[in-house]
C-alpha cells in the first residue's frame, strides 16, 4: 500500500498486487463522514464499496467488464493523483451500468 495524497482529514492509498488493484480514500476529519471508499479491480471485476467507522465493507456496485474496459479501468485508477481524480472515476464507475445501457 502507498500513499497517493494525504491531508488533515483525508487519505489517498493505492494497493497493488498480482491481478489485483485498488485505490481508496479514506476520511477521517472531524466534519466529515468517518469513512472509506474505494474502488477495487480483480481480473476483469471492478467493485465499488463503502467501508464503514466499524470497519464493515459494504458493497455499492460490481460489475463484469471486457478486457478493454478492464485495461482501461486499470490505466485510469494508476492515473489518480489526487481527491478529485478519485471522485470523478468512483462515479463515473457508479453510472457506468446506465450510461452502457443507454448507448444500446
Amino acid at each position: 500500500m502507498s500513499i497517493i495524497k494525504k491531508t488533515k482529514s483525508r487519505e489517498l492509498t493505492l494497493t497493488a498486487g498480482d491481478g489485483y488493484l485498488e485505490v481508496a480514500e479514506r476520511h477521517f476529519g472531524r466534519y466529515l463522514e468517518k469513512a472509506t471508499y474505494g474502488v477495487t479491480l480483480r481480473s476483469n471485476v471492478v467493485e465499488l464499496w463503502k467501508e464503514e467507522e466499524g470497519g464493515r465493507r459494504v458493497v455499492i456496485r460490481t460489475e463484469h467488464l471486457s478486457d478493454d474496459e478492464a485495461k482501461w479501468v486499470r490505466d485510469a485508477m494508476l492515473r489518480v493523483k489526487n481527491f478529485t481524480s478519485f471522485g470523478t472515476l468512483f462515479f463515473y464507475l457508479l453510472h457506468l451500468r446506465n450510461k452502457l445501457e443507454r448507448r444500446i
